[in-house]
């Protein structure tokens, strides 16, 4: 019983959603499909054969038993198979709007993402001594983080970290994705641009480790993903990086969907900052990780029994990978050298809200991610320290990332940069974020065609429109009080309350053509 986003997910991801199913299917599932379904074929062959009325107390029965066994079984099983189904007893409804949907926008040209063109940056015969590191994770929501209060310590050595680093660590404990697909908020986190904005702009503007060609940086970009995934192989295609390092280039299996053993790319890395290599350095590092079906190595499976075990076994094992990490850096002496930043593409559903994965949902449990910033005393006492410190109770975003990094490298009053700063919606962690700044989240425009609706975090209010629902609905969440948002608040607000949280779309023509303000 499929339901609406599993369509969409296999018209837009057609290759993602296969490695998903074939992670998930095994051959006794195969069998005992094929015994079902032969099955379920001879019943209804041999009632329409006996010409058994169909006010028959048998007949109805007989559909009765075949339809709540076939329910129950998807439902026990529902922790295997979540990406790849969600049991929605409206198939007939589902289908029929899927396909009166895809009549209506045959025109989407939305595949996955396109190849870029950007802009090019002039050398500027500068150099700077110390490396930067930019750390993303995949699919990590802060809820689940021992760093963040969480009740089950699954970040032991971040923890660790933070206490002996109590001056240069910076936790920013309100800080949001703009998307929570990966195709919208990877690029988001790399090139600053959200998917909001125009896409020419996204497609142009340098990406981060173009700030560390200007300064004769050595650069490279890993990922434990495959490149095939949402087509990043045609978005990276034109970037001249130092070192490239992927899935492909790995030679490793599949591990978790679409990646393999974050433990090989960290190993990769540890040879990259070799103080053996010419430095300094600048590095993006994607990791997979916390990516369903949180696959880890048997010792770090702690915790069991429910979703949320293996959820949270994957955390701890990650975090034993960035411990490796950063005690490598400070074997070879350049910890107190290194600006690392730590953060995640978007959060992850555990069952909350009656969701699983991702991409269906705006609720905090997706746009929550953990931003954590690791800047040596040194090179932080020539940046506005007390801002970055009121900022760390600030809504804060993935966004921010780039104007931050461009600070970092004293590289805000160059005239190529000040050109393409003015595409930021974003802004460095470094300058005073004033209240009421509106941060809109959103997976569909001309790139991502998943109509789940917009939503916007206003300080403590968290607006939700959502489109995959019929009828669509307007949903209002104290996010600071309520942070599971359990309560919705729309009718506690007034119409020009209502309007004031949501004039911030009005502005991007793409979020006016996915909005209705029929409050």
């Amino acid at each position: 019983f499929p339901n609406y986003y599993t369509f969409e997910y296999f018209v837009n991801e057609p290759l993602s959603a296969f490695i998903l199913l074939k992670d998930s299917l095994k051959t006794i599932d195969i069998v005992f499909f094929t015994i079902g379904f032969s099955l379920i074929f001879i019943i209804f062959y041999w009632f329409s054969n006996k010409k058994v009325s169909n006010r028959s107390w048998k007949w109805i029965a007989a559909l009765g038993i075949i339809y709540v066994g076939v329910m129950s079984l998807l439902i026990v099983k529902i922790k295997r198979y979540d990406q790849c189904l969600i049991v929605d007893s409206n198939f007939t409804s589902v289908l029929y709007r899927h396909v009166v949907d895809y009549e209506k926008e045959r025109k989407f040209k939305g595949k996955g993402l396109a190849a870029r063109t950007p802009i090019p940056l002039k050398r500027t015969g500068e150099k700077r001594d110390f490396n930067v590191l930019v750390v993303v994770f995949e699919s990590l929501r802060k809820q689940n983080l021992g760093l963040y209060g969480y009740k089950r310590n699954t970040t032991p050595n971040l923890v660790n970290f933070r206490k002996k680093h109590q001056d240069d660590f910076f936790v920013f404990q309100h800080a949001y994705t703009v998307a929570t697909t990966t195709m919208l908020a990877v690029p988001a986190v790399l090139t600053g641009i959200g998917p909001y904005q125009d896409l020419e702009v996204m497609y142009s503007q340098p990406i981060l480790w173009d700030f560390g060609k200007m300064l004769d940086y050595r650069t490279f970009f890993l990922t434990s993903h495959s490149l095939k995934w949402y087509r990043f192989d045609r978005f990276y295609a034109k970037e001249q990086l130092d070192h490239k390092w992927s899935k492909e280039e790995s030679g490793f299996p599949f591990y978790n969907d679409l990646g393999i053993n974050d433990v090989h790319t960290i190993e990769h890395l540890k040879k990259l900052i070799s103080p053996t290599k010419r430095s300094p350095f600048f590095g993006v590092v994607q990791m997979n990780t916390t990516h369903y079906p949180y696959n880890v190595p048997e010792d770090f499976k702690k915790w069991s029994g429910t979703f949320v075990d293996g959820y949270d076994n994957s955390i701890l094992y990650q975090d034993y990978l960035i411990g490796k990490l950063l005690e490598e850096l400070k074997r070879n002496g350049q910890l107190e050298n290194t600006i690392i930043v730590f953060t995640s593409d978007h959060g992850e559903s555990l069952k909350d809200h009656n969701n699983i994965g991702h991409v269906d949902s705006y609720y905090a449990e997706t746009i929550s991610i953990p931003l954590m910033l690791y800047v040596p005393k040194r090179i932080n006492e020539k940046h506005d320290i007390e801002s970055l410190k009121n900022n760390l109770t600030r809504t804060t975003s993935s966004i921010d990332i780039a104007p931050t990094i461009i600070e970092l490298l004293n590289l805000e009053n160059n005239k190529e940069i000040k050109t393409i700063s003015q595409n930021y919606t974003g802004q460095s962690l470094y300058k005073k974020i004033p209240q009421k700044r509106s941060l809109i989240i959103m997976n569909n425009n001309g790139i991502a065609r998943f109509r789940v609706g917009l939503s916007v975090v206003r300080d403590n209010l968290h607006y939700i429109y959502r489109t995959n629902v019929m009828p669509n609905r307007h949903e209002v969440y104290d996010i600071l009080k309520d942070p599971k948002e359990t309560k919705d608040i729309i009718k506690s607000l007034s119409k020009n309350e209502l309007k004031e949280l949501t004039d911030c779309f009005d502005q991007y023509p793409v979020c006016v053509n996915f909005l209705n303000k029929t409050f």
